[in-house]
């Protein structure tokens, strides 16, 4: 049985895509339901057992590693989930790598497919379906609770609905369940492991900025060293002809960023993220990053702030007027034209300009004047739960996979570790 407290992919609509408005759906439509928030992602895969939030090999050696992606990647072929794979050029790719080593700056080069944003639904949908034709019980728009334990053993879960029993559970919350799961963790005596946040802006320039780059790698990942305070900054996401898009987490809103397969905007969007790990005498780097949103929606009145990186340097904030003197048609204009430093530390906004400007040094024209930022986008990397090798919990027959319990961060991670409790909790019931 999997229990969801979302709705089924094609029923997951979103009308902030079109009013660039979140209308509070409870639950989220974007971040609950089958397929996660990865359903209305840009829908990156990323074949590589160690990235960002993701990394495999606390679980298994490094080969072990890369056969479970590899594992992952059929499956998804065998639902469609396919695509053209980038770098489209390794040649061309490592030379833009070497140009950018030569400026201290480091590009991480993956196995890529994109799937396209309007594309994810329907393959979600379609695996969904049959994995129902095999067996599975779908229950959407359940709520689970808590679970029933006994003697450091899991005996099933309580929903807002009914009760399950069940020997094995694997809880797989997501993104939006990553407060939840740690809230469990703590109440049955699973420890917890602090993990960092990455707070920053979404970059959108012209796409003749970067499509030479794009076409050979098409989500590049960067990692910059600053200068003043020798943090890392790093891309992410990047989307060609893609759009800004809302992301609500109810007390405060943030932006991200996708693109579809067919339908193009005129430019490209990518994450600059500032990476922030709290250790003393602070430790909670969750509610760090939720205080930085709540005080950017405040600036923005509810909405994302909007501005120039040229007005961001010279300490001023952008007017709509400024905006469209500038070549770049905002592709999200439900927001307020303000002034970024208000809302982000000073350490953090220092180390997205200097971070922008030497990106400049290896894709000329990225820190124009003209281009555009929007604020905030934060990632959290939710508190890792304790597990072993086959994600099992403290509590006997309990299992995590995914982003809530911070052993994941993308749609192929996410897939891979539902993949190793599953094999384990098969395997010892074989065994029984």
């Amino acid at each position: 049985m999997l229990i969801e407290k979302g709705k089924s992919p094609l029923k997951r609509k979103c009308p902030n895509h079109n009013l660039q408005k979140c209308l509070h759906c409870d639950p989220c439509n974007i971040l609950s339901g089958i397929g996660g928030a990865g359903l209305y992602s840009d829908g990156k895969l990323n074949f590589i057992p160690k990235l960002g939030k993701t990394d495999l090999t606390q679980f298994m050696a490094l080969s072990s590693a890369q056969d479970l992606i590899d594992e992952t990647e059929k499956i998804f072929t065998k639902f469609k989930m396919d695509g053209p794979v980038f770098p489209t050029n390794m040649e061309k790719a490592k030379q833009i790598r070497k140009q950018a080593k030569r400026f201290g700056i480091d590009l991480l080069l993956i196995k890529q497919k994109h799937l396209g944003s309007d594309n994810l639904p329907g393959f979600i949908a379609e695996m969904a379906t049959y994995i129902q034709s095999k067996g599975l019980e779908i229950k959407t728009q359940e709520n689970v609770i808590d679970i029933l334990e006994k003697d450091g053993h899991i005996q099933g879960v309580i929903t807002d609905k009914d009760k399950y029993l069940s020997p094995n559970v694997i809880l797989a919350p997501g993104r939006i369940g990553a407060n939840w799961m740690a809230s469990l963790a703590r109440k049955y005596g699973i420890n917890l492991n602090q993990r960092g946040i990455e707070v920053g802006v979404r970059v959108e320039v012209h796409n003749e900025i970067m499509e030479d780059l794009c076409n050979v790698i098409y989500d590049p990942t960067f990692f910059i060293q600053t200068h003043t305070y020798d943090d890392q900054t790093r891309t992410f996401c990047t989307n060609q002809g893609g759009f800004i898009s809302l992301e609500n987490y109810q007390d405060f809103v943030c932006v991200n960023g996708h693109a579809y397969s067919d339908k193009k905007s005129a430019n490209t969007n990518f994450a600059f993220l500032s990476k922030v790990i709290l250790t003393e005498p602070v430790t909670d780097n969750q509610a760090y990053g939720e205080s930085i949103g709540k005080l950017a929606t405040i600036i923005g009145g509810g909405k994302p702030i909007l501005q120039r990186f040229g007005d961001l340097k010279r300490g001023r904030r952008s007017t709509w007027n400024r905006v469209r003197k500038g070549y770049i048609e905002p592709t999200m204009t439900n927001v307020v034209c303000g002034d970024i430093a208000m809302a982000l530390t000073e350490r953090i906004l220092t180390n997205l300009i200097e971070g922008l400007e030497s990106l400049n040094l290896v894709i000329p024209g990225v820190s124009n004047d003209e281009t555009l930022l929007y604020a905030p986008e934060i990632k959290f990397f939710a508190t890792q739960v304790e597990t072993n090798n086959h994600l099992e919990t403290a509590v006997q027959g309990m299992y995590v996979a995914g982003d809530g319990p911070g052993v994941a961060g993308n749609i192929v991670s996410a897939a891979a570790t539902g993949i190793i409790p599953a094999k384990h909790i098969i395997e010892i019931s074989r065994e029984k």
